[in-house]
């Protein structure tokens, strides 16, 4: 390299030129820029996504988990809630004659003031299973409108199994009738009935 005094060739790793004497300051490279210091921004913004993504997910879970609890059906017991007094009212007690194609009503009163009303019904209808009567019960528009022989919905519509049978009806007091018919059957049944209605308070 030339000297920056005199213009001497000298070395290239001298300190100092040897003819004037003038000393050289070694060019130290140039400093780049680190790789690190390029990569921060795209770091920050790879941790921000990390970071969002993970509130993200959590509140999705935390989500799914109300709603999930929201809208698990809860546990209905079979059992009537307690109450203080049960007031059970008779429908029919006795033999029922069912001629063929025919039908016979009991009419009963829910009273005012039950909480749950519960039709109970013990029914022998003999070792006949192959025709089973029926048991159909309607309020009392319901009842006019079946005598109509107008379309109406029963409360309970089923055939009469042996055993007990409960059917829960509606609290609202009134006058409700309970039907026996003889189903496909044209043959007379008889049946052993104890019906009654229990009014819980």
């Amino acid at each position: 390299m030339l000297c920056p005094r005199c213009t001497s060739q000298i070395p290239d790793d001298a300190r100092s030129c040897p003819r004037c004497g003038a000393r050289l300051a070694l060019d130290s490279p140039p400093l780049t820029s680190t790789d690190v210091a390029k990569d921060l921004p795209q770091q920050e913004r790879r941790v921000r996504a990390v970071l969002m993504l993970v509130v993200a997910l959590a509140g999705g879970w935390l989500a799914l988990s109300v709603a999930r609890r929201s809208n698990r059906p809860r546990p209905e017991n079979a059992a009537l809630p307690r109450t203080t007094s049960v007031q059970s009212l008779p429908v029919v007690s006795g033999p029922i004659t069912l001629k063929g194609h025919s039908t016979e009503g009991y009419d009963f009163e829910v009273p005012s003031g039950c909480k749950n009303v519960i039709l109970e019904s013990r029914i022998d209808h003999g070792d006949d299973a192959a025709a089973p009567p029926q048991m159909l019960i309607f309020d009392a528009a319901g009842f006019a409108a079946w005598k109509a022989r107008k379309p109406v919905r029963a409360l309970y519509a089923g055939k009469v199994a042996p055993g007990i049978l409960e059917v829960r009806l509606p609290s609202s007091p009134g006058h409700y009738q309970v039907i026996f018919a003889t189903g496909a059957s044209t043959l007379p049944k008889v049946l052993s009935a104890n019906v009654r209605v229990n009014c819980y308070r």
